[in-house]
């Protein structure tokens, strides 16, 4: 397992102020000799008719904490829709990532991992995946791009991909305890780690909001948190201080005899659970930081103006198991590594409103294309989730959502309204009746009625292999 403590800074006390910089004292000019001329921009600044879009992406987020991040849920979830069965295809981070900018399943896009060949941001590349994404669309179609955070694991030197007019990524090792590197628009920068990487984001991201708003733009804002080790802002450093670990059902699973051999573990010991609780607290502090982001980022779409005309988008690229089915891992097929939080808000969007159709982090590339005018990526997998966004969303939608995972113990699925079903490399099987037994901790499979299995095989065989239109007509 995987269990690493919350590095905390050494010193404390004080928060990082954000400077004047040389571009802010241009901007501050600029306002005053526009003030002279009597056109200084207002909050009803003329903004271009296309809309914005804003996607936010964290790492590694389990979706239930949300409920501790109150500006994201007053700022977008409020304001906008909650989809309540939201789930990652694929729950490891590069295969999510290029699911999310290509909207293909797995299979299709094969970056199968995070690392070596199949992987990670070299595979991305070598496949050219890299020049048909999100990003290179929306540059066709006139959109001013800006990507800030992390890219792929594996991402390192002065490589910018195509389609971004603004880059500001991680670069390499991200988990150094005095210093990490971004990759500026081709320049490698250093930052100090009293300089919290969060808040840097945040600070880029909002330079970009207020230098296009008399244009149509697309920010990409992917933070390494609330991925260990946990840098949490010194501000936030206590906030969680002996937080209790939440403990359903599946935490500590009493009998795991029909899980899948190679899921099967000893119970949990008085160690590993301290640690998970640590691990708990540090996502939790470092999500405070995100939190602040999002407060940022909306404050300067209002500010500018932008905000009524801006889509806003928030989610994970996997979840996180901690403790649950006696495991602290991603890539399992279960709720906690699979679900993720997914808030919209934005023009048209209704208010304060919960959906429950199956949707997925492959949905969002056409869902981003069909916003903005702009090409979708070739042949996605995915749909448009634009009709689900109205004050009166269409009575019938997907049926079936498919999971997927090569790393390790291969498996592949499907996710209904009803069940999770679920077929292992080497013929393990699982299903879970998930109105029954939301917490899926009683495998049914080998007690299910033959036809509701057959009917699960029968789609996952349809599914397993699909593309494009024959996804969508084979999900129902």
């Amino acid at each position: 397992m995987n269990l690493v403590s919350r590095p905390k800074s050494e010193t404390a006390g004080h928060d990082r102020k954000r400077g004047i910089t040389a571009a802010h004292l241009l901007s501050l000019t600029a306002l005053v000799l526009l003030g002279l001329l009597g056109c200084a921009p207002s909050g009803e600044t003329e903004a271009s008719e296309r809309p914005n879009v804003l996607l936010i992406v964290t790492d590694d987020q389990p979706a239930a904490t949300v409920r501790h991040m109150p500006k994201l849920r007053e700022t977008v979830g409020e304001r906008g829709v909650s989809f309540g069965r939201a789930y990652l295809t694929d729950p490891l981070c590069c295969p999510s990532r290029a699911t999310i900018l290509t909207g293909k399943y797995t299979h299709n896009h094969g970056v199968t991992n995070n690392h070596h060949r199949k992987g990670g941001a070299r595979k991305f590349r070598e496949e050219g995946l890299h020049r048909d994404t999100i990003g290179t669309r929306l540059g066709e179609a006139g959109y001013a791009t800006g990507y800030f955070g992390k890219w792929m694991n594996g991402y390192e030197g002065r490589h910018v991909p195509p389609g971004w007019g603004r880059w500001f990524a991680f670069s390499g090792n991200l988990n150094r305890p005095d210093s990490y590197e971004v990759n500026s628009d081709g320049r490698q920068r250093t930052f100090p780690r009293e300089q919290n990487e969060t808040d840097l984001l945040g600070e880029e991201a909002e330079d970009f909001v207020r230098g296009h708003r008399n244009e149509p733009w697309l920010a990409v804002v992917a933070t390494h948190a609330p991925h260990g080790p946990y840098w949490p802002p010194e501000r936030h450093e206590d906030s969680f201080d002996g937080v209790k670990l939440p403990r359903t059902p599946a935490f500590d699973e009493d009998d795991v005899s029909t899980k899948p051999e190679a899921y099967r573990r000893p119970p949990l010991s008085g160690k590993e659970k301290r640690k998970l609780r640590r691990a708990y607290e540090g996502k939790l502090e470092a999500l405070q930081g995100v939190d602040d982001l999002v407060g940022g980022l909306v404050g300067a779409l209002k500010e500018t103006g932008q905000l009524d005309n801006t889509y806003v988008v928030y989610l994970t690229d996997n979840g996180y198991l901690l403790g649950e089915h006696r495991h602290e891992a991603k890539g399992k097929p279960y709720e906690g590594s699979i679900r993720t939080p997914l808030l919209v808000r934005g023009p048209g969007v209704p208010a304060g409103e919960t959906r429950g159709q199956l949707v997925g982090n492959v949905d969002l590339a056409p869902t981003i294309a069909g916003w903005t005018g702009a090409r979708p990526p070739e042949n996605p997998d995915g749909r448009s989730l634009a009709p689900l966004l109205t004050t009166s969303p269409p009575g019938s939608w997907r049926e079936a959502l498919l999971i997927e995972h090569f790393v390790g113990s291969d498996w592949t699925g499907l996710r209904t309204l009803t069940h999770t079903y679920v077929e292992h490399e080497g013929g393990d099987r699982e299903l879970y009746d998930m109105r029954e037994d939301p917490y899926q901790v009683d495998n049914i499979h080998e007690r299910a009625d033959e036809d509701l299995l057959k009917t699960l095989e029968g789609r996952l065989d349809e599914l397993k292999d699909c593309a494009a239109e024959q996804c969508r007509e084979a999900e129902g």
